[in-house]
Protein backbone atom coordinates (compact mmCIF):
# COMPACT_ATOMS: atom_id res chain seq x y z
CA UNK A 1 0.00 0.00 0.00
CA UNK A 2 1.30 3.43 -0.85
CA UNK A 3 1.67 6.03 1.88
CA UNK A 4 -0.64 9.01 2.07
CA UNK A 5 1.60 12.04 1.59
CA UNK A 6 1.48 15.75 0.91
CA UNK A 7 -1.22 16.11 3.56
CA UNK A 8 -1.07 19.52 5.14
CA UNK A 9 1.91 20.71 3.10
CA UNK A 10 0.26 23.91 1.98
CA UNK A 11 -1.93 26.42 3.72
CA UNK A 12 -4.36 28.57 1.82
CA UNK A 13 -4.81 27.78 -1.85
CA UNK A 14 -3.44 30.23 -4.37
CA UNK A 15 -4.09 30.76 -8.05
CA UNK A 16 -1.01 31.36 -10.15
CA UNK A 17 -1.45 32.57 -13.69
CA UNK A 18 0.55 30.75 -16.33
CA UNK A 19 3.73 32.42 -17.50
CA UNK A 20 2.39 31.81 -21.02
CA UNK A 21 -0.70 33.96 -20.51
CA UNK A 22 -3.56 33.42 -22.91
CA UNK A 23 -2.83 29.73 -23.40
CA UNK A 24 -5.21 27.13 -21.96
CA UNK A 25 -4.28 25.08 -18.91
CA UNK A 26 -4.33 21.34 -19.50
CA UNK A 27 -5.41 19.45 -16.39
CA UNK A 28 -3.84 16.02 -16.04
CA UNK A 29 -5.26 13.55 -13.51
CA UNK A 30 -4.62 10.19 -15.18
CA UNK A 31 -2.06 8.35 -17.28
CA UNK A 32 -2.95 7.10 -20.74
CA UNK A 33 -4.38 8.25 -24.04
CA UNK A 34 -6.79 10.69 -22.38
CA UNK A 35 -3.93 12.91 -21.23
CA UNK A 36 -1.01 11.95 -23.46
CA UNK A 37 1.07 11.25 -20.33
CA UNK A 38 2.28 7.67 -19.94
CA UNK A 39 4.48 5.51 -17.77
CA UNK A 40 7.42 4.00 -19.64
CA UNK A 41 10.61 2.92 -17.82
CA UNK A 42 8.85 2.39 -14.48
CA UNK A 43 10.31 -0.50 -12.47
CA UNK A 44 9.19 -2.19 -9.27
CA UNK A 45 11.42 -2.92 -6.25
CA UNK A 46 12.83 -5.99 -8.02
CA UNK A 47 13.85 -3.93 -11.04
CA UNK A 48 11.16 -5.47 -13.27
CA UNK A 49 9.88 -3.03 -15.90
CA UNK A 50 6.12 -2.55 -15.58
CA UNK A 51 3.99 -2.36 -18.74
CA UNK A 52 0.39 -1.44 -17.99
CA UNK A 53 -2.42 -2.00 -20.47
CA UNK A 54 -3.73 1.56 -20.10
CA UNK A 55 -1.11 3.65 -18.33
CA UNK A 56 2.00 2.65 -20.33
CA UNK A 57 3.11 3.79 -23.78
CA UNK A 58 3.07 0.60 -25.83
CA UNK A 59 5.47 1.64 -28.66
CA UNK A 60 8.14 2.13 -25.97
CA UNK A 61 8.08 -1.62 -25.24
CA UNK A 62 8.06 -2.74 -28.87
CA UNK A 63 5.99 -5.81 -28.02
CA UNK A 64 8.78 -7.36 -25.93
CA UNK A 65 7.06 -6.84 -22.56
CA UNK A 66 3.37 -7.87 -22.53
CA UNK A 67 0.98 -5.34 -20.96
CA UNK A 68 -1.39 -6.22 -18.14
CA UNK A 69 -3.99 -4.66 -15.85
CA UNK A 70 -1.97 -5.95 -12.89
CA UNK A 71 0.91 -3.77 -14.04
CA UNK A 72 -1.45 -0.79 -14.29
CA UNK A 73 -2.26 -1.34 -10.62
CA UNK A 74 1.44 -1.66 -9.73
CA UNK A 75 2.29 1.55 -11.63
CA UNK A 76 -0.50 3.35 -9.76
CA UNK A 77 1.31 2.57 -6.51
CA UNK A 78 4.36 4.50 -7.74
CA UNK A 79 2.85 7.21 -9.97
CA UNK A 80 -0.42 8.67 -8.78
CA UNK A 81 -2.45 11.84 -8.55
CA UNK A 82 -3.53 13.38 -5.26
CA UNK A 83 -5.90 16.22 -4.42
CA UNK A 84 -3.73 17.32 -1.49
CA UNK A 85 -0.79 19.65 -1.76
CA UNK A 86 -0.99 22.69 -4.01
CA UNK A 87 -3.83 24.46 -5.71
CA UNK A 88 -2.07 26.50 -8.35
CA UNK A 89 -3.71 27.30 -11.68
CA UNK A 90 -7.11 26.44 -10.20
CA UNK A 91 -6.26 22.71 -10.09
CA UNK A 92 -5.71 20.77 -6.89
CA UNK A 93 -2.86 18.49 -5.96
CA UNK A 94 0.18 16.95 -7.58
CA UNK A 95 1.41 13.93 -9.52
CA UNK A 96 3.46 11.87 -7.07
CA UNK A 97 6.54 9.97 -8.20
CA UNK A 98 7.78 7.41 -5.67
CA UNK A 99 11.35 6.11 -5.96
CA UNK A 100 10.28 2.93 -4.10
CA UNK A 101 12.07 1.30 -1.17
CA UNK A 102 14.69 -0.33 -3.41
CA UNK A 103 17.53 1.05 -5.49
CA UNK A 104 16.24 -1.18 -8.28
CA UNK A 105 12.94 0.71 -8.42
CA UNK A 106 12.14 3.70 -10.62
CA UNK A 107 9.15 5.85 -11.55
CA UNK A 108 9.17 7.36 -15.03
CA UNK A 109 6.43 9.33 -16.78
CA UNK A 110 6.46 11.20 -20.09
CA UNK A 111 4.28 13.08 -22.53
CA UNK A 112 4.41 11.41 -25.94
CA UNK A 113 3.43 12.80 -29.32
CA UNK A 114 0.10 11.58 -30.66
CA UNK A 115 0.22 8.13 -32.23
CA UNK A 116 1.06 8.22 -35.92
CA UNK A 117 2.92 11.53 -35.69
CA UNK A 118 6.32 10.84 -37.30
CA UNK A 119 7.58 14.29 -36.25
CA UNK A 120 7.32 13.47 -32.53
CA UNK A 121 7.35 16.54 -30.31
CA UNK A 122 9.84 18.26 -32.61
CA UNK A 123 13.15 17.85 -34.36
CA UNK A 124 16.38 17.45 -32.46
CA UNK A 125 17.49 20.76 -33.95
CA UNK A 126 14.51 22.49 -32.30
CA UNK A 127 16.12 21.79 -28.91
CA UNK A 128 18.42 24.76 -29.57
CA UNK A 129 15.51 26.96 -28.45
CA UNK A 130 14.12 24.62 -25.78
CA UNK A 131 12.60 26.08 -22.60
CA UNK A 132 10.84 24.48 -19.63
CA UNK A 133 9.63 25.65 -16.24
CA UNK A 134 8.20 23.30 -13.62
CA UNK A 135 7.10 23.42 -9.98
CA UNK A 136 7.57 20.47 -7.69
CA UNK A 137 7.72 19.48 -4.02
CA UNK A 138 10.57 17.53 -2.42
CA UNK A 139 9.07 15.27 0.23
CA UNK A 140 11.23 14.67 3.29
CA UNK A 141 10.84 10.91 3.18
CA UNK A 142 13.99 9.11 4.46
CA UNK A 143 16.02 10.51 1.54
CA UNK A 144 15.52 13.66 -0.52
CA UNK A 145 16.17 13.64 -4.27
CA UNK A 146 15.72 15.97 -7.21
CA UNK A 147 13.61 14.57 -10.08
CA UNK A 148 15.13 14.50 -13.54
CA UNK A 149 13.44 16.44 -16.33
CA UNK A 150 13.82 13.95 -19.16
CA UNK A 151 13.82 13.91 -22.96
CA UNK A 152 13.63 10.82 -25.16
CA UNK A 153 15.32 11.32 -28.54
CA UNK A 154 15.60 9.02 -31.53
CA UNK A 155 18.95 9.92 -33.05
CA UNK A 156 19.76 10.27 -36.72
CA UNK A 157 21.47 6.86 -36.40
CA UNK A 158 18.15 5.22 -35.46
CA UNK A 159 19.15 4.64 -31.83
CA UNK A 160 17.18 6.06 -28.90
CA UNK A 161 18.90 8.26 -26.30
CA UNK A 162 17.67 9.59 -22.99
CA UNK A 163 18.61 13.06 -21.78
CA UNK A 164 18.08 14.12 -18.18
CA UNK A 165 18.32 17.57 -16.63
CA UNK A 166 19.00 17.72 -12.89
CA UNK A 167 19.02 21.21 -11.39
CA UNK A 168 20.90 22.41 -8.32
CA UNK A 169 19.61 24.18 -5.22
CA UNK A 170 16.45 22.21 -4.42
CA UNK A 171 15.00 22.67 -0.92
CA UNK A 172 13.72 19.75 1.13
CA UNK A 173 10.12 19.81 2.37
CA UNK A 174 9.47 22.85 0.19
CA UNK A 175 8.17 23.90 -3.20
CA UNK A 176 10.82 24.33 -5.87
CA UNK A 177 10.40 26.06 -9.22
CA UNK A 178 13.06 25.26 -11.81
CA UNK A 179 13.51 26.94 -15.19
CA UNK A 180 15.86 25.54 -17.81
CA UNK A 181 16.64 26.41 -21.41
CA UNK A 182 19.08 25.29 -24.08
CA UNK A 183 21.85 27.48 -22.68
CA UNK A 184 21.49 26.58 -18.98
CA UNK A 185 25.07 25.74 -18.02
CA UNK A 186 26.20 22.67 -16.12
CA UNK A 187 27.54 23.25 -12.62
CA UNK A 188 29.60 21.36 -10.03
CA UNK A 189 28.42 21.88 -6.45
CA UNK A 190 30.52 20.19 -3.81
CA UNK A 191 31.65 17.53 -6.25
CA UNK A 192 28.13 16.80 -7.56
CA UNK A 193 27.41 17.52 -11.22
CA UNK A 194 24.20 19.28 -12.28
CA UNK A 195 23.00 19.95 -15.81
CA UNK A 196 22.03 17.84 -18.83
CA UNK A 197 23.22 14.21 -18.96
CA UNK A 198 23.08 11.84 -21.94
CA UNK A 199 22.30 8.13 -21.47
CA UNK A 200 22.02 4.90 -23.50
CA UNK A 201 23.88 3.38 -26.44
CA UNK A 202 27.38 4.17 -25.25
CA UNK A 203 26.67 7.73 -24.06
CA UNK A 204 28.67 8.89 -21.00
CA UNK A 205 25.70 8.86 -18.63
CA UNK A 206 26.09 10.55 -15.26
CA UNK A 207 29.80 11.28 -15.69
CA UNK A 208 29.42 14.26 -18.06
CA UNK A 209 27.07 17.26 -17.66
CA UNK A 210 26.63 19.98 -20.31
CA UNK A 211 24.11 22.53 -21.47
CA UNK A 212 21.65 21.33 -24.11
CA UNK A 213 23.31 23.44 -26.81
CA UNK A 214 26.72 22.07 -25.83
CA UNK A 215 25.39 18.56 -26.39
CA UNK A 216 23.99 19.62 -29.78
CA UNK A 217 27.49 20.85 -30.70
CA UNK A 218 29.29 17.79 -29.25
CA UNK A 219 31.81 16.22 -31.61
CA UNK A 220 30.44 12.71 -31.07
CA UNK A 221 26.74 13.13 -30.36
CA UNK A 222 25.84 16.58 -31.70
CA UNK A 223 24.85 15.60 -35.23
CA UNK A 224 23.10 12.47 -33.96
CA UNK A 225 20.91 14.49 -31.60
CA UNK A 226 20.27 17.52 -33.80
CA UNK A 227 19.42 15.31 -36.76
CA UNK A 228 17.05 13.21 -34.70
CA UNK A 229 13.48 13.44 -33.37
CA UNK A 230 12.25 14.27 -29.86
CA UNK A 231 9.84 11.49 -28.96
CA UNK A 232 8.81 12.51 -25.44
CA UNK A 233 9.42 14.74 -22.42
CA UNK A 234 8.70 14.04 -18.77
CA UNK A 235 10.09 13.25 -15.33
CA UNK A 236 11.69 10.35 -13.53
CA UNK A 237 13.05 9.49 -10.13
CA UNK A 238 14.55 6.33 -8.65
CA UNK A 239 17.23 3.93 -9.89
CA UNK A 240 19.61 4.13 -6.92
CA UNK A 241 17.41 6.79 -5.30
CA UNK A 242 15.39 4.64 -2.94
CA UNK A 243 13.01 5.99 -0.29
CA UNK A 244 12.43 9.31 -2.05
CA UNK A 245 9.22 10.95 -3.26
CA UNK A 246 8.40 14.13 -5.15
CA UNK A 247 5.18 15.82 -6.20
CA UNK A 248 5.03 17.47 -9.63
CA UNK A 249 2.66 20.43 -9.59
CA UNK A 250 2.93 21.75 -13.14
CA UNK A 251 5.10 21.94 -16.24
CA UNK A 252 5.38 24.44 -19.08
CA UNK A 253 7.48 23.33 -22.06
CA UNK A 254 8.20 24.66 -25.52
CA UNK A 255 7.74 21.08 -26.76
CA UNK A 256 4.29 20.36 -25.32
CA UNK A 257 1.03 21.91 -26.54
CA UNK A 258 2.65 25.17 -27.59
CA UNK A 259 3.90 25.94 -24.08
CA UNK A 260 0.52 25.62 -22.34
CA UNK A 261 0.68 24.60 -18.70
CA UNK A 262 0.29 20.92 -17.83
CA UNK A 263 -1.29 21.05 -14.37
CA UNK A 264 -1.19 17.75 -12.47
CA UNK A 265 -3.66 16.66 -9.81
CA UNK A 266 -7.43 16.78 -9.72
CA UNK A 267 -9.45 18.60 -12.38
CA UNK A 268 -11.01 21.66 -10.70
CA UNK A 269 -14.70 22.46 -10.49
CA UNK A 270 -16.16 24.72 -13.22
CA UNK A 271 -16.17 27.69 -10.83
CA UNK A 272 -12.43 27.35 -10.28
CA UNK A 273 -11.82 27.21 -14.03
CA UNK A 274 -13.82 30.42 -14.44
CA UNK A 275 -11.81 32.05 -11.68
CA UNK A 276 -8.60 31.01 -13.38
CA UNK A 277 -9.79 32.65 -16.59
CA UNK A 278 -10.44 35.89 -14.72
CA UNK A 279 -7.01 35.74 -13.08
CA UNK A 280 -5.34 35.22 -16.44
CA UNK A 281 -7.28 38.10 -17.96
CA UNK A 282 -6.31 40.39 -15.09
CA UNK A 283 -2.68 39.38 -15.50
CA UNK A 284 -2.74 40.24 -19.19
CA UNK A 285 -4.36 43.60 -18.47
CA UNK A 286 -1.67 44.44 -15.89
CA UNK A 287 1.09 43.61 -18.38
CA UNK A 288 -0.58 45.71 -21.05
Amino acid sequence: MRSNLFIGICGAATIVASANAGLPVNYVNALGASSGWYSDDTRNTSGTVLNGSVSSYQPYFGGFVPPSAANDAAIAQQIYFTDTGSATSGGDGVMVLDGTTSNSGKSSVKYYAAAGNPGGLGSGASLSSFTSTYRWFMDNYTTARTPALSLLIQGSNGLVYSMAYVGAGAQTQAWNTFSVDANTAATNVGGTLYGWFLYSNGAPGGTVAKSLNEWLADGTYGSILSGGTVLAQGFNIGSYQRNCRVGIDWLESSLINGGAREDFGVIPAPGAIALLGMAGLAGRRRRN
